[in-house]
């Protein structure tokens, strides 16, 4: 069983990087199973899993905010709409290179959108820990 600090350590090193799981690789030879939530200790949690907790309304905003500039209207700069607009515009003037290095640069934002998806699903799992184990956020 994990202790509560390693748990939630290992949730935001998950988000820090490229969207990966919270699991960690199991022992060789054996299955991998699902992680369990672990218990809270007795004592209460310690000081560095209140703090990494207090981190979760800052991780969230930042989620968002980022959400909301990908999914934005064409007017938004970054945004996939105004991506779309710039290759479109690009084909239109017959620059073919500039419009395939916008694709290209669509196609990893939208890969973005769904790994923010996936960490705000984490972040949510995170959060709902943090109050199961009396952590106020």
């Amino acid at each position: 069983m994990r202790s509560p600090t390693r748990t939630l350590r290992l949730g935001l090193t998950a988000l820090s990087l490229v969207g990966l799981s919270l699991t960690v690789p199991s022992v060789a030879g054996a299955a991998p199973s699902a992680p369990a939530a672990p218990a809270a200790p007795e004592d209460g949690v310690g000081p560095r899993v209140e703090r990494a907790c207090l981190r979760i309304p800052n991780i969230e905003t930042r989620l968002t905010e980022r959400k909301a500039r990908l999914d934005g209207d064409a007017t938004v700069r970054g945004s996939l709409a105004w991506l779309q607009s710039k290759i479109d515009a690009a084909k239109a003037a017959d620059r073919d290179q500039l419009a395939t290095v916008l694709e290209n640069r669509l196609s990893v934002r939208s890969k973005t959108r769904e790994i923010l998806d996936e960490r705000t699903e984490l972040v949510a799992d995170l959060r709902s820990r943090c109050e199961s184990w009396g952590v106020e956020i």
